[in-house]
């Protein structure tokens, strides 16, 4: 199937790796930069003003740094393009609940968005390759599972106290008794697949808790940002009235808006990576 949009040529990139990435995360990037600049474009190590002051034309490429939260702020109010990465939807290596991945696992690429903004038309082969199971629709649900942002997550879009107005909204809403669960649980505490057992539904912001609900069956409501706001509600006023659509052509899209660490270095991001999200 062709895939619609503007393909991004990595001479007109400028890769911007933080100081504060671990050592296996900044030597992945220091491998994807050096390709970047062996096709003729740019890399920035920890320079925020140099990353301001790039030419129009040149495509800025970020990660989840508080700090540049003004601008991509100003970035998206102008239409400026730019990327941004992040962990993987399916086959991450830390903090998930299905299949883990291999070799550091797999990252999101995304122009102009932090996640997926459309559900793009693609072939299944990416998602099978990916050999996750798909759960069916759980309709019969009691609770609600709330799924907190971290505090680095809630820096970088401006959304600080997003938890508590969010029970507080919830609790105005409805009756229905509430699971919080933090990021940590994943590693130190209850699975999600435990705290989703007999769910209504999961409510968060953009953690990607909310893709892996969708895939294990748990209907979900979330910011718009979110990637599974394409297959879920984005209003709690409809708290009631969970969304159960087919999910298979998202899945599809997710499997090629996500890359593996070869993929990064091979040409094969590039490849897949459109002016679409």
């Amino acid at each position: 199937m062709k895939q619609a949009g503007q393909a991004i040529d990595p001479a007109k990139v400028c890769l911007f790796i933080p100081g504060h990435l671990k050592k296996f995360k900044l030597a992945l990037f220091d491998r994807i930069g050096a390709t970047i600049h062996a096709a003729g474009g740019q890399v920035i190590k920890g320079d925020f003003k140099a990353l301001s002051v790039l030419p129009a034309d040149i495509v800025p490429i970020v990660g989840c740094t508080p700090e540049l939260r003004p601008l991509i702020e100003a970035w998206r109010s102008t239409g400026r393009r730019w990327i941004y990465w992040d962990r993987g939807y399916a086959r991450r290596v830390f903090a998930t609940d299905l299949p883990t991945g291999d070799n550091g696992g797999y990252y999101r690429w995304h122009v102009g968005a932090f996640q997926m903004q459309s559900v793009r038309d693609v072939p299944g082969d990416r998602w099978t390759a990916l050999k996750t199971e798909v759960w069916p629709w759980a309709r019969t649900g009691r609770h609600i599972v709330v799924a907190e942002p971290s505090a680095t997550y809630e820096r970088f879009h401006g959304i600080e106290g997003w938890t508590a107005k969010t029970i507080e909204r919830l609790r105005q809403l409805t009756d229905r008794p509430l699971k919080i669960r933090d990021k940590e649980m994943q590693r130190f505490g209850r699975k999600l697949h435990e705290d989703l057992k007999g769910a209504h539904c999961l409510v968060t912001h953009g953690s990607n808790a909310a893709v892996e609900a969708v895939i294990m069956g748990c209907p979900v409501f979330v910011h718009q940002d979110s990637a599974a706001s394409l297959v879920g509600r984005c209003d709690l006023g409809r708290i009631n009235e969970p969304y159960y659509p087919d999910r298979q052509p998202w899945l599809n899209a997710l499997a090629y808006s996500q890359f593996d660490e070869r993929e990064l270095v091979d040409g094969t991001l590039w490849k897949h990576l459109h002016g679409t999200r």
